[in-house]
């Protein structure tokens, strides 16, 4: 049970009072509720009450959501900041794979209270995705994959108050009755707490004639496990700002203005007409959805009608496709390339799942026309589509899946007939692994006479396996003291000595004031170098960044209070510089000669070779690589400006966007934003050059898909470059002499060889194969005990020995082969049981058992003496 401290009596506010709301128990579910209705017995919230404005609509007038967002920006334009939406994929963060919530945006950097928000008070519209109901979709009439949160928020910080609840429930109030017209009374204020990603506080949500329009946050807890506070197990502590974070749904205030059957009526209408005017087959009418809206989803319904009433079941794929297809269009906006892992794999999943469902009802239209009226819908969301990504994704995925149904329905035969029925973990691994639809496999498991059970939330148990787990943290912070250590090396990267006062000290581990050695981070490894302690040159092995403290791990221990002189390892730390502004510049060459899908997925810089990971939906060819490393020489012999500064997290933002993140995100009030003039900007903690034409030489290694969408680029850069390439010329020149090679053309001289060595081979292996078969024909007969066997003796080349071995055992004969070359004697016969009498007449010393094939060393008396015998 969530227990929250209590604030101004809870929601005991003036705007209640003044408005003639009265607080009331619902009779049904027991929770507390605002509503100026006297009449009104329950909260609002389903089931308590069913959606009462499906064909009675609330508000004076139908409004799409074009014109429900532009209410509700106009309504707060002049007293808020308009703050246009984040993207969908949420690059400044590392704990989730969607935006879920506006709030999402402001998490943790604005609400822990580290960063300024860019507006106080704000209000957006910032469009989501979520994909826990996605099995919901065109089943209820009331889930969608996506959406637009419409928010006002404001931020309270000590001695700076902006609003809180009295404020807020009366911008909500006003906006419902003024800009959307709906009657106060039906509206009604249920008290429920919230918590969520890390913070919590109290909450109404709002509700018009049964259907959740708005939840009011107000959010002034943060998690801490000696908080006072507990929700659902886990404790909470008072944090000094006070968050309103407001959620309004955009798509549902349509929804109730209009008063249609189904949510997708409301939202996307003509979308839907096209999915229908495009299909084979009928549809239901959607006032039959109706019922199902209303009382919510009945199981027994839902197993009837989609299996019997075919009707029903088009009209709810018909909805599948106009609802994923909205989604698709915000994650390609954001260049998401399909994968089998993280945000990826949820695309994938909703394009899977249009592709089946168009083929349930024999849709014949063109998906990315569907989008491009989404596009239209969501003007002032959407801006600079790619439509060309999009066209590459769509029709590569439809490709994979058609093949994959293909492979995939002969993976399920293959199952039922080992294991004869079909679970639920068989399931998901069919879908993981071959991409097949569950109602598919029931389809061909009914065929073959087997009954199998599809989850009702397969889909959502699926993108449940493959979101992100929330770090919990470094464990180990709280073991040092709250030190700031000065980094010298953001004040001049070119300090290499310098004098230090150590502030803490424990066994080998010190903290000192200031330092010039660089910590890991960032795919940067830390540098090494010494301190002179006491006249003697103590070695730093590790160095690594704790909140503001930067801690060196030495050889050996130096005492608190100590003063110390730092030298810095010139050699690693310019090797690794330049290998970091290498890996800026070939990310921004390769976005300025790929395109805008190219994304940073990782990186790690070395000292002999770096690597970078990119987003990239085909693999580099070598004539990519060769334009790469053109383009790069070209920015070096430019010799363009590496500038790093710090700035204001929301200028940074404003000024940059989201690209800032391509090499992760720290959490500061400040970004330091390293630039390469004209080629590439991004938030970096890292040492870096002063300029292009330091880094001399850039070689591409190698480039490989190390996962689908995935490309890896190893290279290296500088002293490095010079390295690698008069090592491989060493090696050129030696292959030139090892192969008498005297054309400068070694390409061809080696081909040329290469050729040669085939043509001796196969000459080789006929002359094999012609002395074998010789050997096999000049063969002598000869009875020993009961059996014949054929004699060979002679001094047989091994590879000619081992031709023959294979070419006798395919003849079903018994040989005895005496191999003059390596003393050996071969016995192969037909059953194991021939070689037994044959063994105890051979003076040897192994230890053999019968078999179809034996060989047996011997020595040279052994050997002359058995010949003698046989002969």
């Amino acid at each position: 049970m969530l227990q929250i401290p209590s604030d101004e009596g809870d929601f005991n506010l003036q705007f209640f009072k003044d408005e003639s709301f009265e607080r009331r128990k619902c009779i049904k579910c027991g929770s507390y509720y605002w509503s100026q209705d006297r009449e009104r017995k329950t909260c609002g919230d389903p089931p308590c009450d069913v959606y009462s404005f499906i064909g009675n609509a609330a508000g004076t007038k139908p409004m799409n959501v074009n014109m429900v967002r532009e209410s509700f920006l106009g309504f707060f334009s002049d007293t808020h900041k308009i703050i246009k939406p984040y993207p969908i994929v949420p690059r400044w963060r590392e704990d989730v794979l969607l935006v879920n919530a506006s709030i999402y945006d402001f998490q943790p950097h604005v609400t822990s209270g580290l960063v300024k928000p860019p507006g106080n008070p704000l209000v957006m519209s910032q469009p989501c995705i979520r994909m826990d109901d996605v099995d919901s979709v065109g089943f209820t009439g009331r889930h969608l994959t996506s959406f637009e949160m419409l928010c006002h928020d404001s931020f309270n910080y000590p001695g700076n108050h902006v609003y809180w609840k009295n404020e807020t429930v009366s911008y909500c109030y006003n906006f419902f009755t003024r800009a959307i017209g709906i009657d106060g009374k039906q509206i009604s204020f249920k008290e429920k707490p919230w918590s969520g990603g890390g913070n919590a506080g109290a909450a109404l949500e709002v509700f018009v004639k049964g259907l959740e329009l708005a939840t009011l946050v107000f959010m002034d807890l943060k998690s801490d496990p000696e908080g006072q506070f507990e929700i659902d197990g886990e404790k909470y502590s008072k944090m000094p700002l006070e968050v309103v974070d407001t959620g309004y749904g955009l798509e549902r205030i349509a929804w109730v203005t209009m008063g249609s059957s189904t949510v997708y009526d409301a939202v996307f209408p003509e979308v839907i007409k096209f999915v229908k005017d495009h299909s084979g087959v009928n549809f239901a009418d959607s006032d039959e959805m109706a019922k199902v809206t209303i009382n919510g989803v009945s199981e027994s319904y839902l197993s009837q009608s989609s299996d019997s009433d075919e009707l029903i079941r088009y009209l709810r794929n018909a909805y599948i496709i106009s609802d994923h297809s909205r989604s698709l269009v915000h994650l390609l906006k954001d260049y998401v390339i399909p994968s089998n892992v993280k945000v990826g794999y949820l695309e994938r999943m909703l394009l899977r799942r249009i592709f089946r469902a168009a083929d349930i009802i024999n849709f014949t239209g063109n998906i990315l026309d569907i989008m491009k009226m989404h596009i239209q819908a969501l003007s002032g969301i959407i801006e600079d589509f790619p439509y060309k990504f999009a066209e590459e994704i769509i029709t590569g995925e439809r490709e994979k899946f058609q093949k994959n149904i293909v492979e995939g329905k002969a993976e399920v035969l293959r199952l039922l007939k080992r294991k004869k029925s079909i679970g639920n973990e068989d399931l998901q691994l069919l879908y993981d692994s071959s991409g097949m639809p569950p109602d598919l496999v029931r389809e061909i498991a009914n065929s073959e006479h087997v009954v199998i059970e599809i989850p009702k939330d397969f889909h959502s148990l699926i993108a449940a396996r493959h979101k992100i787990v929330q770090k919990t943290g470094d464990n180990n912070i709280e073991i040092y003291p709250e030190i700031k250590t000065r980094p010298l090396y953001y004040d001049d990267t070119h300090i290499y000595d310098f004098n230090a006062l150590v502030l803490f000290s424990n066994k080998n581990k010190i903290i000192p004031n200031q330092t010039a050695f660089y910590p890991t981070g960032g795919g940067q490894p830390n540098d090494l170098g010494y301190f002179v302690y006491k006249g003697k040159n103590v070695q730093v092995t590790n160095v690594e960044k704790k909140v503001e403290s930067i801690v060196h791990t030495l050889e050996t221990p130096i005492e608190k209070g100590s003063r110390i002189i730092g030298h810095i390892d010139v050699e690693r730390r310019r090797r690794l510089m330049v290998h970091h502004s290498s890996t800026h510049l070939i990310l921004g060459v390769m976005r300025s000669y790929l395109g805008e899908q190219v994304w940073q997925a990782g990186a790690q810089k070395g000292v002999e070779s770096s690597r970078i990971d990119i987003s990239y939906n085909r693999k580099l060819t070598e004539e990519d690589v060769r334009e790469i490393e053109r383009r790069c020489l070209l920015a070096i012999m430019e010799n363009r400006k590496i500038k790093a500064s710090f700035m204001d997290w929301n200028k940074a933002t404003e000024k940059y966007g989201f690209r800032l993140f391509e090499g992760g995100v720290p959490l500061s009030s400040k970004l330091r934003v390293v630039e390469i003039e004209g080629v590439d900007i991004e938030g970096c903690g890292g040492t870096h050059l002063s300029n292009t034409g330091e880094i001399g030489i850039i070689k591409i290694i190698s480039a490989e898909s190390i996962q689908e969408g995935i490309q890896r680029i190893i290279f290296c850069a500088g002293k490095s470059a010079l390295d690698y390439i008069q090592a491989n010329y060493s090696q050129l020149n030696q292959i030139r002499k090892d192969t008498r090679i005297t054309s400068e053309d070694v390409s061809n001289g080696v081909q040329k060889l290469t050729q040669e060595n085939v043509d001796l081979r196969k000459r080789l292996e006929l002359y094999i194969k012609t002395q074998a078969e010789s050997l096999y024909a000049s063969s002598q007969e000869t009875t020993i005990g009961q059996h014949r066997w054929n004699l060979i003796h002679g001094n047989i080349d091994q590879d000619v020995y081992q031709f023959l071995i294979k070419y006798i055992m395919s003849k079903n004969t018994n040989f005895i082969i005496l191999n003059e070359e390596d003393l050996t004697i071969s016995v192969i016969c037909r059953e194991p049981s021939i070689s037994k009498e044959l063994l105890d007449s051979i003076p040897h010393n192994s230890i053999v058992k019968p078999s179809r094939f034996i060989k047996i060393e011997l020595s040279r008396d052994q050997f002359s003496e058995y010949l003698k015998i046989l002969k």
